[in-house]
């Protein structure tokens, strides 16, 4: 297809080397390093976003060109996107959900194990130069038939209740007011009926987990959904993961609810400010939290296959008029 033919299209991130080529040959790419990009507003009918932030000016600006028609979101996660403003320009906005949910909840898994077993604290101490010894007491808990409580029923909360199910004949308790029928039943049928409670009381599920794993977007009903009252709801023993977004938990109150014993421990893959630095986070690590640069989703192999499946999304779009995964 000649260039000039081609749609024009901003990518706001760098791409995948193999979505770059899928894009190149269906667009007119404009990259974030090209001598256009400062121009997208004015040109692109196509938005491909991978983290970037989208404002309210961005789309009011676009809007006035007239030429933006469709935004594709790698992943799931739309909070970095101004929904209301692509709405009100009748912009149509795609993601890319389930691909990653896999990777996503298998770093769930492994923050729990880490959690419970403290064996990235204990790391720690080691290379620190401290001479660690079980004689020195008891450190962690174990897992085995013990309780997870997920709020958000979707990909990523499935793969990991089946998986943990599976693994330690664990116990089942989902939150999810949103769940349709269709996924409850798909519930019903990964996770055997006498290990699964699907609970439409937040309290219950928090008074009775072991462990309390978010799975959930972040909006204004869930922002600071886990905060100092959940804490004291919650066992003395349980553990948080919060591998959803950065917002549903109040760090703050994270911070001294394992200071003060009120859980055992916690692991993140996801912060308000990201990337994490230590000036940031440095007390909330010493706290004992884990945490991990909203990384769940970063294996080569599921970046590819997701920028591949938001570049098709695009190409879908523009060529066809035929839109998946509608957001808005």
């Amino acid at each position: 297809m000649p260039s000039s033919t081609k749609p024009i299209v901003v990518a706001l991130n760098p791409l995948h080397p193999q979505a770059l080529a899928l894009a190149s040959e269906h667009f007119d790419l404009i990259l974030p390093d090209s001598d256009r990009f400062e121009a997208w507003r004015e040109q692109a009918q196509g938005m491909l976003t991978i983290s970037a932030k989208v404002t309210r000016e961005d789309v009011e600006e676009s809007t006035q060109y007239g030429q933006l028609k469709y935004v594709a979101k790698q992943g799931t996660g739309v909070d970095m996107l101004d929904l209301a403003a692509l709405r009100e320009a009748g912009i149509v906005v795609m993601n890319t959900p389930g691909i990653n949910a896999q990777a996503v909840a298998e770093l769930a898994l492994g923050l729990i194990i880490d959690a419970a077993r403290k064996i990235s604290s204990t790391h720690a101490r080691f290379y620190a130069g401290e001479s660690i010894s079980k004689a020195d007491g008891w450190e962690g808990q174990t897992l085995f038939g013990k309780t997870l409580g997920l709020i958000g029923g979707g990909d990523t909360g499935f793969a990991l209740a089946r998986m943990f199910q599976s693994a330690f004949h664990a116990h089942i308790i989902l939150y999810d007011p949103f769940l349709s029928s269709a996924d409850l039943q798909k519930w019903g049928r990964g996770i055997p009926t006498t290990d699964f409670t699907h609970t439409s009381s937040f309290e219950k599920l928090l008074k009775e987990s072991d462990i309390v794993s978010l799975h959930c977007p972040l909006t204004k009903d869930t922002k600071d959904m886990i905060s100092a009252e959940q804490f004291d709801i919650m066992k003395r023993s349980s553990i948080l993961v919060n591998v959803a977004r950065g917002g549903i938990v109040n760090e703050t109150d994270l911070e001294v609810a394992l200071r003060e014993g009120k859980i055992s421990g916690a692991g993140v893959d996801v912060t308000v400010v990201e990337p994490p630095t230590t000036e940031k986070y440095g007390s909330l690590c010493r706290a004992g939290c884990i945490i991990t640069p909203h990384y769940g989703a970063a294996p080569a192999e599921v970046q590819e296959a997701t920028c591949l499946a938001m570049v098709q999304h695009m190409i879908d779009a523009l060529e066809e008029g035929n839109i998946r995964n509608r957001v808005v």
